[in-house]
């Protein structure tokens, strides 16, 4: 072959590699391309929405092959070797440089693109460290502070101790363990005797779980594609719909199916751009647990893309809010917070689920009055939209330590109508809205959720408030906390009795929806079990007089959680149960600190066998494999579960109570009734629908006088309910009375040290993940304490 003939086919071939690449736009937006194929090498997305087809931007190189850069980096270890050998003790960093870090260079050049990120957007990160421009933190009696004071205090001191680590630009609140990781951190230096350093955080991590996917970085400036909608193929989207009703709404009830499909038979979705936006968004969430490899990105094959060609057409963002907002705005930021919260950043849901509160507000969905007497299909929608938003929010903020986007006393609507969706309508105006008798209904897990979901606020608003909060509301004196956990107790109590029968807890499931529902219900009341009794938890700094029948409440909580998660996976294997993430993780968690607990006492009498304890963990750990490979959130949570497990060794028993799902210890455990005379009857109790923001949502009211049952009943030892109504007082803002005074030694017989006491106390309570992995870190690798053997700073106050 001539030159001439070489040259001219190499301008060939380099013409057809041109023409074949995808425009600039579709290989932004990461879409198929068909510019090669048209006239003028004009694709049809560009001629669709009247957009420039460039082919101008440069492909970005990729690097050298991973094994040759590997190669080089044996061949110069080896080098650096032989140069070792010949001379011994050479220091040539004066003419190298610096030794390299792999994982410092990669951390480096990470903060270096966030910092380069948040310059170009105009926002100011949050700096931890102390740099020139960082005030000094002066030494201070802590003795002396109030709590929030020393919070600030230990977070100011976690802030230097953790200069260098990736927290992020999110902000994390008292009850997610910014404070806690300071004490972590305090225990590393303590016992391992070295300076904590980030590597500890990152080991084991697996970088598809640590890192934003790109699919998820484009999806933040999707202008060029805004209205530009591509539904799935017609079989591909009956599927998509098909497991959005059977997966997502069966947990989140916000559509009803039969108004949905009708709207989709009259095409609405052609010409409605906001309900074309919830068509698409019940495709994104389907597809989190669709086969089809078509529902994934076309340029990749983790499954963790799944979705996301949908949820990237959406916008957001309203076009004009000078305009009320519609039903479907809001059922857009319910839709896309349920979608969000498989990502990499799913703190982005609390956020979202603000601004659709927000907008339900707006047009006064959030009041009774707006709706009419009678059930109207476009009523129920909208109460389904704003419950579901409420439902998220609580969870979303007592999982970040953020305060919730509403109150109760701020929104007055009836809880949804208790009717399956088929029976909403009907020929005949009489026997609308009118469930069937003697068959059970779906959305009466959703009102049992609502009802668990305003234990969850009233938790937040009292026990993790701070302490600006609780003076205002009249939570002072030394046993407000003892009130507001046996008010608490009680009402769960109260709660897990009003569950209807068919949600309530079987292994054995006769009809798989209640099943599905019964277990994240009942998972969700352990963990929120577990969210009341860990704070009070004694610490060697802040011993409490009744706080040991609380441990023994979380860790039975904890093995009842295990038993639902590994009930849901025998009856459905290899299905994702994101619902049942935090409970899972959690679960496992507490385990794992009560065996720690134990290891660091020293305890080797008979009891609990390791074994058993190790396979509950085991079992939470394998509801989060199998959601991970579609919800990004499962994998961090798993990998932040520490593999280096404690060796075998026999426990100390501790009551157990889980044989029964859904109560509490019983009060011959722990010595009777704490409260010696039975109060009155609360006001709450006897004029429930009269209180503000009550709704009547709670069976009995949230803090309700003494009935048989409920004296009978000392829930973690702490007493019956209190003698005057804490919810009562909350709504009011009003100051409380006093309860009884109870005096006992919680540590007697109980075979646990102040510091084996500090460990539990000081485990998070949110799910920043450098915080568990800081808190595990350190609790792994903590030595084990022979029986007789004195723990560093037992007999006097820890370091603090």
């Amino acid at each position: 072959m001539s030159s001439a003939e070489e040259d001219s086919n190499d301008a060939r071939d380099a013409k057809k590699r041109k023409v074949q690449r995808a425009c600039d736009v579709c290989r932004r937006k990461k879409v198929r391309c068909d510019g090669g194929s048209m006239p003028g090498n004009r694709c049809s997305n560009c001629i669709a929405y009247n957009l420039d087809c460039t082919y101008v931007e440069a492909a970005k190189k990729r690097g050298p092959p991973k094994g040759y850069v590997e190669s080089l980096e044996n061949r110069l270890e080896k080098m650096e070797s032989l140069l070792n050998q010949l001379c011994p003790n050479a220091d040539f960093s004066k003419e190298l440089g610096a030794p390299i870090d792999k994982e410092s260079w990669a951390r480096d050049r990470q903060s270096e693109h966030r910092h380069s990120m948040s310059s170009r957007s105009g926002v100011s990160s949050m700096t931890f460290g102390s740099g020139s421009g960082t005030t000094p933190v002066h030494k201070v009696n802590v003795e002396h502070l109030t709590s929030d004071e020393e919070d600030a205090l230990q977070i100011d001191e976690v802030n230097k101790k953790m200069a260098n680590l990736s927290v992020g630009y999110r902000f994390f609140g008292k009850s997610s363990g910014v404070r806690l990781v300071k004490t972590a951190l305090d225990f590393k230096s303590e016992y391992s005797g070295r300076v904590v350093d980030e590597r500890d955080f990152q080991r084991g991590q697996r970088d598809e779980f640590w890192t934003v996917h790109p699919w998820e970085v484009l999806c933040l400036d999707n202008h060029e594609f805004a209205g530009m909608h591509h539904l799935p193929p017609p079989d591909l989207l009956e599927s998509l719909i098909d497991l959005y009703f059977e997966h997502s709404n069966l947990v989140y009830p916000l559509l009803h199916r039969p108004t949905f499909d009708r709207l989709r038979a009259e095409s609405l979705q052609f010409s409605d751009d906001s309900f074309s936006s919830v068509l698409l968004l019940v495709c994104a969430i389907g597809s989190r647990w669709s086969t089809d490899t078509r529902v994934r990105l076309d340029d990749t094959t983790m499954w963790s893309s799944a979705g996301w060609k949908y949820f990237q057409q959406v916008r957001m963002a309203r076009k004009s809010f000078l305009v009320p907002p519609s039903l479907y705005d809001v059922q857009i930021f319910a839709l896309g917070c349920l979608f969000l919260s498989g990502c990499s950043a799913p703190q982005v849901c609390w956020t979202m689920c603000g601004v659709g509160i927000r907008f339900a507000e707006d047009v006064g969905a959030h009041r009774r009055k707006v709706y009419s007497s009678t059930p109207r299909v476009e009523d129920e929608l909208w109460k389904r939209a704003f419950w579901v938003l409420v439902v998220v929010d609580r969870w979303m903020s007592a999982s970040l330590g953020r305060p919730c986007s509403i109150q109760e006393e701020d929104f007055d609507l009836d809880l949804p109508v208790d009717v399956d969706d088929e029976y909403w309508e009907n020929s005949d105006p009489a026997l609308a809205f009118q469930q069937p008798p003697n068959k059970p209904s779906k959305i009466a897990y959703f009102i049992a959720s609502i009802r668990l979901n305003q234990i969850v606020g009233f938790a937040l608003r009292t026990i993790y408030s701070i302490n600006k909060s609780k003076a205002l509301l009249g939570f002072v004196g030394a046993e407000w906390e003892q009130r507001i956990v046996a008010e608490l107790d009680s009402t769960l109590n109260k709660w897990v009795d009003g569950v209807p029968g068919h949600l309530r807890w079987s292994p054995s499931p006769e009809h798989a929806p209640f099943f599905v529902q019964s277990a994240v219900l009942y998972s969700q009341y352990y963990q929120l079990q577990i969210m009341v009794h860990r704070p009070f938890i004694p610490t060697a700094q802040k011993p409490s007089k009744l706080s040991f029948p609380s441990l023994a409440i979380c860790t039975n909580a904890a093995r009842a959680i295990s038993h639902i998660a590994d009930a849901a996976r025998k009856h459905f294997p290899g299905r994702a149960f994101p619902d049942l993430q935090m409970p899972s993780f959690t679960a496992a968690i507490v385990l794992l600190l009560h065996i720690w607990g134990h290891r660091r006492a020293g305890q080797t009498s008979s009891g609990m066998d390791y074994t058993q304890e190790m396979q509950s963990v085991e079992k939470c750990m394998n509801v989060l494999k199998d959601t991970e490979k579609r919800w990004h959130t499962a994998g961090r949570l798993w990998d932040t579960i520490p593999k280096q497990q404690p060796s075998p060794f026999m426990f100390e028993p501790l009551p157990m109570n889980t044989d029964e799902l859904g109560r509490m210890a019983a009060p011959g455990q722990w010595g009777g009734p704490l409260f010696p005379t039975q109060p009155a009857a609360s006001q709450f109790d006897q004029s429930l629908g009269a209180v503000p923001g009550s709704n009547g949502l709670v069976p009995g009211g949230v803090g309700v006088g003494v009935d048989p049952a409920a004296q009978n009943m000392n829930v973690g030892g702490l007493g019956g309910p209190s003698q005057m109504n804490m919810f009562d007082a909350l709504l009011a803002g009003m100051p409380t009375g006093m309860g009884a005074d109870v005096a006992m030694d919680p540590m007697a017989g109980t075979g646990m040290n102040s510091m084996n006491m500090d460990m539990w106390s000081n485990m998070p309570t949110g799910y920043g993940f450098d915080d568990w992995g800081s808190y595990i870190s350190n609790m792994a690798g903590q030595p084990q304490q022979t029986p007789g053997q004195e723990m560093p700073g037992q007999g006097q106050s820890m370091p603090r």
